[in-house]
């Protein structure tokens, strides 16, 4: 999947909960668990970089010492989204938030996540999480060893992930008490289901998803580091 970021090639950029996977743009590192803490996180913590062992929801930094922050997988894990929001705002001048999508959210097993996470048009709206899934750890095992679930879950991004990237004073977090999708609406449902792309880029696509789940987790790591990606 191409995220949808666009760091500045100057100033500093700041990650938070970069955990086992830093983006390479970032300067700074901030996490809330250190070694093999691994509660909330895919792998060990990696700390190839200067890192703040922080609270993200209070951030020891200065008003606008950064540029840019990446969040990436770490907004569904706050204890209080608006004041999470707040802090980004206070300390950077732009930056870029990734989420599962609510779809997305309960289909896998992600037990720790504490929200939905929807983007309704420019603001992200969230609400708690219920606490049972019905697939249990089932569509966990589906996109890591099924090409063909691998290749559907990529050809419809916006599905399965909630980005937005945002500048200045433009970053709006909402926490609602129910679900803002309409899903027994069907023109909601037509526009959900619409194919995202043309067959030759779907051709691509597939042969893509082949040989990337034909790697272990591994050497997909290495494949990042030497193409300067967070995820592939």
């Amino acid at each position: 999947m191409k995220q949808k970021l666009n760091p500045p090639k100057t100033g500093l950029v700041l990650e938070i909960g970069s955990g086992d996977n830093p983006h390479p743009r970032s300067d700074v590192l901030v996490d809330r668990f250190l070694g093999a803490d691994n509660r909330e996180r895919g792998g060990d913590l990696v700390v190839d970089r200067p890192l703040v062992i922080a609270d993200a929801h209070h951030l020891p930094f200065k008003d606008g010492a950064f540029a840019y922050s990446i969040c990436s997988n770490i907004l569904e894990h706050m204890d209080d989204p608006a004041q999470f929001a707040r802090e980004l705002r206070r300390t950077s001048k732009a930056g870029y938030i990734y989420s599962p999508s609510e779809i997305a959210e309960r289909l896998f097993h992600w037990s720790f996540h504490r929200w939905y996470v929807n983007l309704v048009g420019e603001t992200l709206v969230l609400y708690p999480k219920e606490p049972a899934e019905p697939f249990g750890e089932l569509f966990d095992y589906l996109y890591e060893y099924n090409p063909a679930f691998y290749f559907f879950q990529h050809s419809m991004p916006d599905l399965f992930w909630v980005e937005r990237e945002w500048h200045g004073d433009d970053l709006q977090v909402e926490v609602q008490t129910t679900s803002p999708l309409t899903l027994h609406d069907p023109l909601t449902l037509c526009d959900l289901a619409r194919p995202r792309h043309g067959p030759l880029a779907l051709s691509g696509l597939f042969f893509l998803a082949l040989f990337g789940r034909m790697l272990r987790a591994g050497p997909r790591r290495r494949l990042r580091r030497l193409c300067k990606r967070s995820y592939l």
